[in-house]
């Protein structure tokens, strides 16, 4: 699996998400800070902002309602934490979740929302 945000890295909500995430531990001191380019796929991102959302506001935020600060916080945060295996299987679920006949349609419609806010932070480049 090939993760990139290289069309984000001038984005001031990934500098924010750099400066908020360590791995270090409070007893040790840090040595480096790395930067990590990441291709993801809209299926990615918006299983990334699904598990941050519900892990972050439990039940209580639809993605509609976030701002694009947020999607990109979400999204960034849980693809930088989430293992690729996780990730890949969170993002193969949503796609599922996405189909127009999927059969609970209310769940239907908070993944659809997922991924309007995907595109709202993260719009796709025009080819020309």
């Amino acid at each position: 699996m090939t993760i990139s945000l290289e069309h984000l890295t001038d984005a001031p909500a990934v500098r924010s998400v750099v400066e908020q995430h360590s791995l270090v531990d409070p007893y040790d001191e840090p040595h480096a800070v790395i930067g990590i380019r990441v291709v993801v796929s809209r299926d990615h991102l918006a299983a990334a902002v699904d598990m941050g959302v519900h892990k972050y506001y439990g039940d209580g935020r639809h993605p509609d309602a976030l701002t694009v600060a947020e999607v990109r916080y979400f999204a960034e945060s849980y693809v930088l934490t989430m293992s690729a295996l996780e990730l890949q299987q969170g993002a193969e679920a949503m796609a599922q979740m996405a189909e127009p006949d999927f059969y609970d349609r209310d769940t239907h419609a908070l993944v659809l929302a997922a991924y309007r806010a995907v595109d709202r932070a993260y719009p796709k480049a025009v080819q020309a």
